[in-house]
């Protein structure tokens, strides 16, 4: 490791060295675009540093610390950003080789880094318009877990969770559209956390704006839940050029605390009859059992089976790929583009191209009929714990035929059977790390909260963080 090892400090910790006058933000961004050279290698995690812009914000941030200005929220603290939000000036892959160019704009995730001071590092990487659970496109290639050198990352927001796996940052910013955010995290052995739908504003135009069922939004990846909590704070609140469902208050209302706190949680070991690894099981259910007896909270394991994980995955799939075609028909309507595009986009849109209005119609019932079963649902438990992901990384390119020797319907996402739901829901949804698989990969616990309750599944988070010490893990591609 680096003498300093920032990326592995939390916001506090880095904010009271600025404080103290012990560290400079310049030193801290030097050392962070060092290990970003150092690693990216390896780990193909940026397909941008936006080095000039960090170094020139780290002296201006520098020069109002030693001014005696107050610190704002993110205050010199290095960040990437995924490379689906425009940084104006710098490029803007998308994932994709057809909208690869320079951004003319910042989206609103990138000002409020900005006006918070957080200095951007780079741009990380993405499957083609998020479309994939895994980090791969014809851009730049696949991002690599820091847990395996030939492992997934995860995705969309691979590139993201590795930066902070590997720590070179300690906090990153990520999307999640089906799974996106906490996909990644689970896989890469960090947090993440899912907003509620209409928490964090996008910039959009048109009738996209008024859209009532959102999936897609942005969160935090970090190593520990407080700075999550910041990140959000940071990132949340009323834009009116936002889609008109944000959410206008703030989701924290108080700091986290380590009063040990009593819950009714309903405990699911699968949704819907999903397959799921038995080594996960095994870990996530002494995982549950140890927390109710630490936190003397009242466990009750139930089978949470809105419908079968086939019905649900045909709901998500017809409308997310009807959504992601309709936002750039040219894609693959335009035979010169189309030929540049990836295979898995090309499937996902062709399929969304041929739903009907009436199946639309369905799904959009369907996904009435999930927040109505996650409305009762909480009537009775404050938390929901399912696992994350159905297996551990696996191979780059290489998604399981099979999970506990049955096959899988679709290798492309049946790995991730438990994170897709809750983006129909709406609901806030956290991946906790807990443990290890035998082959030493990282495990993660789903916890998916009330909507608007974020502190609430921050809150619990942060005990979960108290009780299994995570942050203390270290990769074997780390710096």
């Amino acid at each position: 490791m680096n003498k300093n090892n920032f990326g592995y400090k939390s916001i506090k910790e880095i904010h009271k060295l600025y404080q103290s006058k012990e560290v400079s933000p310049v030193e801290v961004i030097n050392e962070t675009l060092v290990n970003i050279e150092k690693l990216n290698d390896k780990l193909n995690a940026f397909v941008t540093i936006t080095r000039d812009h960090a170094i020139k914000k780290a002296k201006e941030i520098e020069k109002k610390i030693l001014d005696g200005e107050k610190l704002n929220l993110l205050s010199g603290i290095p960040i990437p950003i995924k490379d689906v939000e425009p940084m104006m000036g710098e490029r803007c892959t998308f994932g994709s080789l057809p909208r690869d160019g320079i951004a003319n704009e910042d989206s609103m995730v990138v000002r409020r880094v900005k006006q918070h001071d957080g200095i951007i590092v780079g741009k990380t990487n993405t499957p083609e318009y998020g479309q994939a659970a895994t980090a791969d496109n014809r851009v730049y290639g696949s991002t690599y877990n820091p847990w395996g050198e030939t492992l997934t990352s995860g995705g969309s927001s691979g590139g993201s969770a590795a930066a902070v796996a590997a720590g070179i940052t300690s906090i990153s910013q990520g999307g999640d559209g089906g799974g996106s955010i906490r996909i990644p995290a689970s896989f890469c052995g960090v947090y993440g956390i899912k907003p509620t739908q209409g928490r964090i504003p996008r910039i959009v135009n048109g009738n996209v704006k008024y859209n009532v069922v959102n999936n897609a939004l942005s969160g935090p990846i970090t190593r520990y839940v407080e700075d999550s909590a910041i990140l959000l704070e940071a990132l949340s609140g009323y834009s009116s050029e936002g889609e008109y469902i944000t959410i206008e208050e703030s989701p924290i209302n108080e700091k986290l605390h380590n009063n040990k706190s009593n819950y009714k949680i309903g405990y699911s070991k699968s949704i819907g009859g999903a397959l799921v690894e038995d080594d996960i099981s095994r870990v996530i259910q002494s995982s549950v059992y140890k927390f109710q007896k630490e936190y003397n909270s009242n466990v009750d394991e139930i089978n949470f089976y809105p419908e079968s994980i086939e019905e649900i995955y045909n709901v998500f799939f017809d409308w997310f790929c009807t959504k992601g075609y309709a936002s750039d028909p040219e894609l693959i309507d335009n035979p010169k583009i189309k030929s540049k595009a990836t295979d898995y986009l090309v499937r996902n849109w062709e399929h969304g191209k041929k739903i009907s209005g009436t199946r639309l119609f369905e799904c959009y019932n369907k996904i009435g009929y999930y927040r109505d079963y996650m409305n009762k649902f909480f009537q009775n438990y404050d938390f929901l714990i399912t696992p994350t992901m159905a297996t551990t990384a696996f191979e780059v390119n290489n998604p399981p035929q099979k999970i506990n020797d049955k096959n899988v319907n679709d290798e492309l996402w049946d790995f991730t059977p438990f994170t897709y739901y809750f983006n129909l829901t709406g609901n806030p949804a956290a991946t906790i790390p807990v443990g290890f698989d035998k082959k030493n990969l990282p495990i993660g616990l789903q916890v998916i909260g009330k909507m608007g309750k974020e502190f609430e599944v921050l809150q619990i988070s942060k005990e979960f963080e108290n009780l299994f010490n995570w942050p203390k893990n270290i990769s074997k591609i780390s710096i």
